[in-house]
Formats: C-alpha cells, sequence, structure tokens
C-alpha cells in the first residue's frame, strides 16, 4: 500500500507567497545595513545588488520555508543594536 501524504504538511500558495514577502524584506534590511552605515550615492550597482539580495531571500524562504526565516532572523538578532 502507498503511503499518504500529511495534508496539515502541504503549504498553499498564500503560504509561499507570505514567506517570500517576510524574506524579501529580511533580505532589503540586510542590505540596507551597510548602505545606511556608509551613505554611498545611488549607483546602478548598489541598487542591483540591494534588489538582488532582497530576491534572494525571499526565493530562498519560499524554498525552505519557516526553517529559513528561523535562521534569518536568528542571524538579524545577533546584530548588535545601533545607536
Amino acid at each position: 500500500m502507498p503511503p499518504k501524504e500529511d495534508i496539515s504538511n502541504q503549504r498553499t500558495l498564500a503560504d509561499v507567497a507570505y514567506q517570500f514577502l517576510w524574506g524579501a524584506m529580511a533580505g532589503l534590511v540586510l542590505a540596507l545595513i551597510p548602505l545606511a552605515l556608509s551613505m554611498p550615492t545611488l549607483t546602478l550597482w548598489n541598487i542591483a545588488g540591494t534588489v538582488a539580495l532582497a530576491m534572494v531571500g525571499g526565493t530562498l524562504s519560499a524554498l525552505f520555508g519557516k526553517r529559513f526565516l528561523h535562521a534569518l532572523m536568528t542571524l538579524l538578532e545577533s546584530f548588535p543594536p545601533i545607536a
């Protein structure tokens, strides 16, 4: 008899989109930290790097789900406060 898939383990499209948005926001925060500290001029490379890091964070979050988001939040919490 073939094993049945657990219905509670399946993710909906809304869950994947929600996790993508959270990952993209966290990636955006990671990209903006060095930009906020050094105040560089807006160049194409700075904008492309920021967008790329946000997209990578969103994609990894959509693929790996809450495991990736938890690891990313742990990383963000390890940074010292900027004051």
